[in-house]
């Protein structure tokens, strides 16, 4: 029932991307997004593909540092490859690939299913974490951005003041939990300790975006990008889309259309044809990076032991 189940979110997660695509390219002419695109910066692919290398270097050390705190020490080399193979895992299924790290960890260390769980959580968690106190800067350096942005800050700071209590209570009946041991046991400094060694792979998402749009002739405020932009992340973290295709273009185009040049339709094309760019170059990088992780001993390993 649940590999049913399972099908059916995928199936409902293509119509959810094809409805979006269709109705944007419905609004925006398609021929005026491939002029955008091919008026484009030429340095702005090999940039990007740079930028995305940088991405999965910081990405897989703090997985490597975070697990090796919280569950067991591993190689980084294995972290990598590893990483880098669940990339062809999350493009079919984001919990596959986030299952094969558990899985790796499990294999290797012996560490009990369960804690690799909890502390993926955790990386999940302080990713929001990290994002939110981006945004929050970026609030105060532009305050002039979509009411959405300082609505979307305030339940997630209200969120977070409930998780914190959580953590200083640290409630009987969730303690009983093993899901719930890391994030308990972490308490609020292993949670700040994880926080800072995500801050580079956040760092460094901002930093590709911010070039893709200047490749693009976005001078978008840098203020409105930090502010905003976590906000597209989380839209495109959402499950309802295949790789948040359709979602986040959507969401760029809401967030950031406005600040670029030309009319209206000008504007939401430039967005359409900078985010669809970026997506296809970050997701070509990556299939590559998985192709290549997957040929190892360790990629192979974790495959075989995966279900479809």
């Amino acid at each position: 029932m649940s590999r049913v189940r399972a099908r059916l979110l995928r199936i409902l997660a293509w119509i959810v991307t094809g409805g979006l695509l269709f109705l944007l390219f419905r609004r925006i002419p398609f021929g005026e997004v491939v002029a955008t695109a091919r008026g484009a910066a030429g340095w702005g692919i090999p940039v990007a593909v740079a930028l995305t290398a940088v991405i999965y270097v910081c990405d897989t050390y703090a997985i490597w540092k975070t697990f090796g705190w919280f569950v067991a020490r591993m190689s980084f080399a294995d972290v990598l490859r590893v990483r880098g193979a669940t990339y062809l895992f999350a493009a079919i299924n984001y919990n596959v690939g986030q299952g094969a790290i558990v899985y790796f960890v499990h294999r290797t260390t012996g560490a009990p299913v369960m804690r690799g769980i909890g502390t993926i959580l955790l990386v999940m968690g302080v990713n929001v974490l990290a994002l939110l106190f981006l945004a929050t800067a970026g609030l105060v350096a532009a305050p002039q951005v979509p009411h959405a942005v300082p609505l979307t800050l305030a339940v997630a700071y209200l969120g977070l003041a409930v998780y914190v209590i959580v953590l200083l209570l640290r409630p009987a009946w969730l303690v009983k939990r093993p899901l719930f041991d890391v994030l308990l046991g972490a308490g609020i400094g292993g949670h700040l300790r994880a926080l800072v060694v995500r801050v580079p792979h956040v760092a460094m998402l901002y930093l590709l975006q911010i070039c893709l749009f200047r490749a693009f002739h976005l001078n978008i405020p840098i203020g409105v990008v930090v502010s905003a932009l976590p906000i597209v992340f989380l839209i495109a973290g959402l499950p309802i889309s295949v790789q948040g295709l359709g979602t986040s273009q959507a969401a760029m185009i809401y967030f950031f259309a406005r600040y670029a040049p030309g009319d209206r339709q000008a504007q939401q094309a430039a967005l359409l044809a900078a985010s669809l760019a970026g997506q296809t170059l970050v997701f070509v990088v990556q299939a590559l990076i998985g192709l290549v992780c997957m040929q190892s001993q360790v990629g192979r390993s974790v495959g075989n032991r995966i279900p479809d």
